[in-house]
């Protein structure tokens, strides 16, 4: 230690406390680097757990739409047996029958509350033509029994057609959205 006393014309005491100063700044240069880095660890942290987050948050809107379309489903084919002819209409149009449109106007106003902008891409399409076939479904419906007695066999049938392919279009829609979200759940 003399010898570098010697060299530089610094007492000991000097060089301590050159010493301690340049290790005061080495420990605040290493603590804030740490800092830094810790604030680096807690950023992607907190990045990772908020990308978990929203992609449950989308894997949870996404069921919405696959219930909705099990049930529309469901509630479709119900409906659809409780018109089985032309004498059913004309029962359910004069009050004589039971027919079960309030749960189909109910779906309708269901699908149309569904925030399609929370909902993951390919769902939007699908939800928003199982709210279409949904609402053609109930207007179909709505307008046979209004009209029943002015409609014909042939507007009839057509009538029975345009349910069965409405129900069919609603089956194959909720198997889409299934898939759909179950690949999302990946």
């Amino acid at each position: 230690m003399k010898q570098l006393c010697v060299l530089s014309d610094l007492t000991s005491s000097e060089w301590a406390s050159w010493v301690q100063a340049v290790g005061s700044v080495l420990a605040i240069v290493a603590a804030a680097l740490i800092a830094r880095h810790q604030a680096s660890l807690q950023h992607k942290s907190a990045l990772k757990l908020l990308c978990a987050e929203r992609k449950d948050a989308r894997a949870e809107a996404a069921e919405t739409p696959a219930e909705l379309a099990s049930n529309s489903a469901k509630v479709m084919a119900h409906v659809s047996g409780q018109l089985p002819d032309r004498e059913a209409v004309r029962g359910a149009a004069e009050g004589q029958r039971r027919c079960d449109l309030g749960e189909v106007q109910r779906l309708d106003g269901y699908l149309c509350a569904i925030p399609l902008h929370e909902l993951p891409g390919p769902l939007v399409r699908l939800t928003m033509i199982l709210g279409f076939t949904v609402r053609q479904f109930k207007e179909k419906i709505e307008m046979a029994l209004r009209l029943h007695q002015q409609m014909d066999a042939a507007m009839f049938d057509d009538f029975f057609q345009s349910l069965k392919l409405m129900n069919e279009s609603v089956s194959a829609t909720f198997k889409e959205i299934s898939d759909e979200v179950d690949a999302n759940a990946k």
